[in-house]
């Protein structure tokens, strides 16, 4: 596999699972706001962009850094389908369900606006 997609333990083994890897990924993407010399972090779903547009994320970039974006903002789905429904959630089969309750980090995922479904 590829070094990023390593265990970060030393063992340079390969994840058993692409959830496991997932949760990682998540956990490590969220440290970024710690590191030293960061001076803002933001935390936006694409899927969220998506829909309600880029201005909310242009504003904060903007107040953090006190520059002026040189761009518009992209409409999200929201304004441009403000009569269609945006999302469409699929059925799932129930062993699905019951299995990626069983075995994702719904903590580690709900740091990320993810939650189970029952």
């Amino acid at each position: 596999g590829y070094k990023y997609e390593l265990q970060h333990d030393g063992s340079e083994r390969v994840y058993s699972s692409v959830i496991d890897l997932r949760r990682d990924k998540i956990m490590n993407h969220l440290s970024v706001a710690d590191f030293h010399g960061t001076r803002a972090f933001f935390q936006f779903r694409f899927e969220d962009l998506n829909t309600s547009g880029t201005a909310k994320l242009l504003e904060d970039v903007e107040q953090a850094t006190g520059l002026k974006a040189q761009c518009n903002a992209t409409l999200g789905k929201a304004r441009r389908l403000a009569t269609k429904r945006i999302t469409k959630h699929t059925e799932l089969p129930v062993d699905y369900i019951q299995w990626m309750n069983r075995f994702v980090d719904w903590e580690v995922e709900s740091r990320v606006g993810y939650f189970r479904r029952e």
